[in-house]
């Protein structure tokens, strides 16, 4: 690891959250996406970016950032579903597709607090939880229909990031 950069996008804060965290623990600031300059010395690039209404929320930075990156790149998706939740992988391999690069992604989960959205992510969500409301039983509706706060940010689900960003391991 020679100048490791640590770049995000963030609607609601989970994801700068986690850009925070890791940046501190590589020892670099984390700056927002559209901040970043022109990634040339950036060995490692970690982009961290939210699952927003079905896309990865900035996804043509993220494509420009990635295919500007001369070393090694990481994708970290920040979402509510599991981390191993099939819809996240086929999101990150579009969006690496996209690019034309070799990228490691790795998947974390967020936060969601209802009462911070705004107007049209509340009317967003409720018509995600009437569609839900046909399947209660299954793991999205126990979790989105309370309209409970939900909070799954855990800084340590960062460790096998910066494992690679070490250069001790290099898969997830």
């Amino acid at each position: 690891m020679t100048s490791p950069v640590v770049a995000f996008t963030s609607r609601y804060g989970s994801t700068r959250r986690y850009a925070t965290a890791l940046g501190r623990r590589l020892g670099t600031p984390a700056v927002e996406l559209a901040d970043l300059a022109p990634a040339s010395d950036a060995d490692p690039l970690i982009l961290l970016a939210p699952v927003y209404a079905t896309r990865i929320l900035g996804r043509r930075r993220i494509i420009r950032a990635i295919r500007s990156a001369p070393g090694r790149v990481a994708l970290v998706v920040v979402a509510i579903s599991p981390a191993d939740d099939p819809g996240r992988g086929s999101l990150s391999a579009r969006l690496i597709t996209a690019t034309g690069r070799a990228v490691t992604t790795f998947h974390v989960r967020g936060d969601l607090d209802p009462a911070r959205l705004n107007w049209v992510d509340r009317a967003l969500m409720a018509a995600l939880r009437r569609q839900l409301r046909r399947t209660p039983d299954t793991p999205a509706a126990r979790m989105l229909l309370s309209g409970e706060p939900l909070h799954f940010v855990d800084e340590t689900a960062l460790d096998p990031v910066v494992a690679w960003a070490d250069g001790s391991d290099t898969a997830p």
